[in-house]
């Protein structure tokens, strides 16, 4: 069995409030798994650790089958960790190609970033600029940005939250197309029909 991620006992407490106490979480690979709960339960919490946002206080992370640090997004990032937050973190200026490159080169970014988008079947016009994008285009944005860096465990936090059915049946059809080229994902939600759509 290959396994994406593994948590082990993971542990975090803000002052007196414990947000995750002994987790475990095995994620395969190729794998589309749901966390389910109710806000403030602690599901970004811990996706927050697997993405460097927060360090836990006890426990272990391994990736691959191997123990890991993650002290940082980059951390996250080099282990091929990605997560899509719930606020996108676009600049609104740019065009979705600048987005991905901020400051590589371009010409190369957009043939690369076409590339990702022809694979998984994203709609997205590399041209246009992020303040004339619709929620979900920027969401794609989002995750083609996290793929171009590598990606292959991508987390998404409340991903159909602010999407059309139509949407969230777009977005869930590039789901399973990762899924199919062995990504494995996350998704964080509450809405117990989707999971029982989308998830393994």
């Amino acid at each position: 069995m290959e396994y994406a991620i593994q948590l082990k006992n993971v542990t975090k407490t803000f002052g007196k409030v414990v947000a995750n106490k002994n987790v475990n979480l095995d994620v395969k690979k190729g794998e589309i798994l749901s966390l389910l709960g109710e806000n403030g339960s602690g599901k970004t919490t811990l996706m927050n650790m697997i993405s460097g946002i927060y360090f836990p206080d006890s426990g272990e992370i391994m990736i691959d089958g191997r123990k890991v640090e993650i002290r940082s997004p980059k951390d996250a990032y080099d282990l091929g960790i990605g997560m899509i937050h719930q606020h996108f973190k676009l600049i609104d200026v740019f065009s979705a190609t600048e987005n991905i490159a901020l400051g590589l080169d371009k010409k190369e970014v957009k043939k690369k970033a076409k590339a990702i988008c022809d694979k998984y079947h994203f709609d997205l016009d590399l041209d246009q600029k992020v303040y004339e994008m619709s929620v979900s285009q920027k969401q794609t944005l989002e995750i083609v940005k996290v793929l171009y860096r590598g990606a292959n465990i991508l987390i998404l936090d409340e991903p159909t939250a602010v999407l059309t059915p139509q949407e969230t049946a777009r977005l869930f059809e590039v789901i399973r197309n990762m899924k199919a080229d062995n990504k494995s994902v996350i998704i964080i939600t509450h809405k117990l029909h989707e999971v029982l759509e989308i998830s393994d």
